[in-house]
C-alpha cells in the first residue's frame, strides 16, 4: 500500500462552470463558500442546488408561525448575493429524509446532462449527517452514468475528508463569513461561523503561510 500524499495546493480553483450540491441552505457556505467567492472573482458561474427545504431546521420552534422553508430561501438568498452565486434551485425533498428519495440519482444525472457542468462541489460519502451521505451517494451514483470529465470535489462538514487538494482562501475569508453570518436561523443553535473556523484555520497545516484553508477530495479527475 502506497503512502498518502500531501494534497495539491490551489490559491485558486480551476476555471470553468461550476455545479454546487448541497442538502441543506447554509452547506454552500460552510463546505465551500470560500471556493464559490473565489470562483466569482475569476468569472466562473456558479449554480447552487440545494436539495432539502430545510424544514426540520427549527426543532425548539423559535420561528413558530413563520413560513420557516422561505425563511430558510431568504437567508440562502442573502449568503448568494455575498458569494457571488449566480443560480440557485430549490428541490425541496423533505430535511432529514433525503435518503428516502429514490428519484435523487436519476434527477442529479439529468441535471449534469442539462448542466454539463465542469466543476461539481458535493457532500462526502464520509459525512454523518444522513442527508448529507445520502445526497453524497447519490452524486456518486449519477457520475457512474456521466460520460464527460468533471472535476469532483468533496467538501467538508460534519467529517473530514483525506484531502487531495486545498485551496487558500484567506482573500475572501471575510466573504465566507458574512455568508454563514446570514443563516441566523441555523446559528441561533449552533456556533458554525466557529466551527467552520477552526476547521479552516487547521487546514492551513498544509499552508502555514495562509489563514484560512478548505480541504476538497477528488473524485474524479480533473
Amino acid at each position: 500500500m502506497s503512502p498518502p500524499v500531501p494534497p495539491i495546493i490551489w490559491t485558486a480553483p480551476p476555471k470553468g462552470s461550476v455545479l454546487v450540491l448541497v442538502p441543506h441552505a447554509d452547506d454552500e457556505s460552510l463546505g465551500c463558500g470560500g471556493a464559490i467567492a473565489l470562483h466569482h472573482r475569476q468569472g466562473d458561474r456558479v449554480k447552487v442546488v440545494f436539495a432539502t427545504d430545510g424544514g426540520a431546521g427549527d426543532p425548539l420552534g423559535y420561528y413558530a408561525g413563520l413560513d420557516y422553508r422561505q425563511l430558510r430561501r431568504e437567508e440562502a438568498g442573502r449568503a448568494a448575493s455575498i458569494l457571488g452565486i449566480d443560480e440557485m434551485l430549490f428541490w425541496d425533498y423533505p430535511d432529514g429524509r433525503l435518503a428516502e428519495a429514490l428519484d435523487l440519482a436519476e434527477r442529479l444525472e439529468a441535471l449534469f446532462e442539462s448542466d454539463r457542468p465542469d466543476i461539481v462541489y458535493r457532500p462526502s460519502t464520509l459525512e454523518i449527517h444522513p442527508d448529507h451521505w445520502a445526497l453524497g451517494v447519490a452524486v456518486e451514483s449519477a457520475l457512474q452514468q456521466y460520460r464527460p470529465a468533471v472535476g469532483d470535489l468533496c467538501y467538508e462538514i460534519w467529517a473530514t475528508v483525506q484531502p487531495s487538494h486545498a485551496i487558500d482562501i484567506t482573500p475572501v475569508w471575510e466573504v465566507k463569513r458574512k455568508a454563514v453570518d446570514q443563516y441566523e436561523s441555523q446559528l441561533r443553535y449552533n456556533d458554525y461561523l466557529y466551527m467552520v473556523a477552526g476547521l479552516n484555520a487547521y487546514r492551513t497545516l498544509f499552508k502555514p503561510s495562509a489563514r484560512y484553508v478548505e480541504a476538497y477530495r477528488l473524485g474524479r479527475e480533473l
